[in-house]
């Protein structure tokens, strides 16, 4: 008898085929022989839990969402493939850093020294991740959601989107770490804010306001005090509130006055808070945050390295919940940086407004006869992305 052999529900991919029956143990059989792998089975496994699959099969068909296309397109297609690997690490990574930095700004509340070494741990470990596929930033959708400090949360999402600029500037390794490592601390000084304060939901005070607008000092003496931090890092901390005309806080620095790192650090922190959810109100979408980016961004942020960003992020960041012109709707998946307004998209609603359990994937790159119609909120689609992406 033919021996079983076990094989990672990691490794499945829609589409792929097998010459014989896949089973999920030796009741329950997943898939049949010559019968391609649907998305949804895959999800049905991540949910349940199983970490295995058992046959005697052969592969016959690699997985894969679509058959031709541009080199540019099938590249954006296959990153999307290895990018749902990533789900399950990016977890693990996500709810360590956010672990090991509320332990951090324990300590800097208490006057305590932190340990810096933990910290550029967490930084080198989502610094890998991202070095994987940088799209990785796409299941941090939701996250903010859990029941756990914001301000961590916030600084853990600011360092995935810092180290993507970072990236994309081409710093070295350890320009990126040192870059991590500024953001990931970047909200050291709220630590020493009233709670009630960040967590009121009516209108701040006068004096609230002033307290508030003293946390990057106050970050910046701490990381100055109880780390071994070089001062360019701590002064991420210290001038992430800086604005590029100079009508920032704490000192109103202005232009290049204000350190490289920490003029990342502010477009990062604004698109970051922008699409979470805060106890005073709920969170922007992608593609209105990026609006919001463009529209005050002559003023606040250096010009150069916002469009860097945007180019990265694309008119419509990953993610992007779009109804396409025949009604049917979707994620956007990839795009391509010369063509920003004709994504790749994973429809999840087709065009009579039923929900797709399979992969379906539109190019616009190729497919001319669609067209983007409007982005929507996850209430306007009656979807939740972040079961979507998650595969509940």
């Amino acid at each position: 008898m033919t021996e079983m052999k076990k094989i990672s529900v990691e490794e499945l991919k829609p589409g792929m085929m097998f010459n014989k029956a896949v089973y999920i143990d030796s009741d329950n059989m997943l898939v049949g022989p010559n019968i391609p792998l649907k998305e949804d089975d895959i999800k049905k496994l991540m949910k349940w839990g199983v970490a295995e699959v058992e046959t005697t099969a052969d592969v016959i068909q690699q997985g894969s969402f679509v058959t031709s296309g541009s080199a540019k397109s099938n590249q954006i297609l296959h990153d999307y493939e290895q990018l749902l690997s990533l789900r399950k690490r990016l977890i693990e990574v996500h709810n360590n850093a956010c672990y090991k930095i509320d332990r951090m700004y324990s300590l800097i509340r208490k006057d305590l020294p932190i340990e810096l070494p933990s910290v550029q741990k967490v930084v080198s470990d989502i610094l890998g991740l991202i070095k994987e596929n940088s799209n990785v930033f796409l299941f941090l959708t939701g996250l903010d959601d859990v029941d756990r400090n914001y301000l961590v949360t916030h600084s853990v999402n600011v360092t995935f989107y810092s180290l993507i600029i970072g990236q994309a500037m081409n710093y070295n390794d350890k320009q990126l770490i040192e870059l991590g490592t500024g953001t990931i601390l970047i909200d050291s000084g709220m630590t020493k804010i009233p709670v009630y304060i960040i967590h009121k939901q009516s209108n701040l005070t006068d004096s609230e306001y002033q307290m508030i607008k003293a946390h990057p000092l106050h970050g910046y003496k701490a990381l100055i005090n109880y780390t071994e931090l070089n001062e360019r890092i701590a002064n991420i901390s210290l001038q992430h509130h800086e604005q590029f005309d100079g009508k920032g806080y704490p000192r109103g620095l202005k232009g290049k006055e204000i350190d490289e790192y920490a003029r990342i650090a502010a477009i990062a922190d604004s698109y970051e808070a922008q699409i979470s959810n805060r106890s005073y109100r709920g969170k922007v979408y992608a593609y209105h945050a990026m609006k919001n980016l463009l529209a005050s961004g002559v003023n606040k942020f250096d010009p150069e390295i916002l469009k860097l960003f945007l180019s990265r992020m694309s008119v419509y960041p990953i993610g992007s919940i779009v109804q396409l012109n025949d009604n049917s709707i979707g994620i956007v998946i990839g795009s391509v940086t010369e063509k920003p307004l004709r994504p790749i998209i994973k429809l999840i609603i087709d065009s009579a407004n039923q929900k797709i359990t399979d992969t379906r994937i539109i190019n616009l790159l190729e497919d001319t006869t669609k067209y983007i119609n409007k982005v929507l909120s996850e209430k306007e689609a009656g979807i939740n992305l972040f079961d979507i992406l998650w595969g509940f």
